[in-house]
């Protein structure tokens, strides 16, 4: 008995220290998706090109996130088959792709409702908050996967309707390596950022 409250003390002291460390990554979550929005609808922004957009946008992610740790996820392995300059390059090209694809894929006709759920801990560096994103009358579900680095709590993952945004690209960059190179790899990205409209599912 005495075993078993010695465990639960521990286990309510790591879960509390998980909540108390967390629970404000619901707020700044709820901040960046806001101002994201307004970067998209806002009166002020409203005559802006669409790359004046993705470009208010990804400054309004960086100040809070590391796009990098998403995206080296998504690379795994890969990332070794590259020079340094290939590293750099693609990178680049990849946060580019995803901010435009958010850009692409918030623009509605009215301005998108977002409603967070409450943070779940899965562990001491892993917590996940759902999300609800209603555009132009459809229901779209979005979880986001956090962990604790030294940066602090960064997104690792975005799940959209069961799809992993990390999972789609490392299979896709997994495909691609099979056959391809870095070099290739950053004019197939090149590429994809020179059409004006990207297709709702990017395929590298």
């Amino acid at each position: 008995m005495k075993k078993y409250l010695s465990a639960l003390l521990v286990y309510l002291t790591v879960s509390l220290s998980i909540v108390n460390g967390s629970t404000g990554e619901v707020e700044r979550l709820n901040t960046v998706i806001d101002a994201a929005i307004e970067a998209i609808y806002g009166e002020p922004y409203l005559e802006n090109t669409a790359e004046q957009k993705q470009a208010r946008v990804r400054k309004v992610i960086e100040a809070e996130y590391d796009l990098t740790v998403i995206i080296r996820r998504a690379i795994g392995r890969n990332w070794n088959l590259m020079s340094p300059p290939e590293q750099e390059r693609v990178l680049e090209l990849v946060k580019q792709l995803v901010v435009k694809a958010y850009v692409s894929g918030m623009n509605g006709k009215d301005r998108p409702v977002v409603k967070l759920g409450k943070l779940v801990s899965v562990s001491e560096k892993r917590a996940e908050i759902p999300s609800t994103i209603v555009l132009d009358g459809q229901a779209i579900k979005v979880l986001y996967r956090l962990g604790k680095l030294q940066s602090g709590w960064q997104i690792y993952d975005i799940v959209a309707e069961d799809i992993s945004v990390v999972s789609n690209y490392r299979e896709q960059i997994d495909d691609h390596f099979r056959k391809g190179d870095g070099k290739e790899l950053i004019s197939k990205l090149e590429e994809l950022l020179s059409k004006e409209n990207l297709d709702e599912e990017i395929n590298i």
